[in-house]
């Protein structure tokens, strides 16, 4: 199980609660790809969004505002 919790602190950056570092290794692996995919459609999501919001302007402008965002 180490080396499933030391995967999840070293992907979030930090201690992880009590809880998650008492759970058997298979439940650790099955969270930190639960968080992984999740983590995978926000950004695709927040991608999805930004496009759409980015459509919203004149295409004069998107150009400009893709720059400024550094898209």
């Amino acid at each position: 199980m180490d080396e499933s919790v030391a995967l999840l602190r070293a992907r979030f950056g930090g201690r992880l609660p009590e809880s998650v570092e008492a759970l058997d290794e298979a439940a650790v692996r099955d969270l930190a790809d639960a968080l992984h995919s999740a983590r995978r459609r926000q950004r695709v999501e927040l991608e999805e969004s930004t496009e759409a919001s980015l459509a919203q302007l004149p295409g004069v402008l998107r150009a400009l505002i893709r720059r400024v965002l550094g898209l």
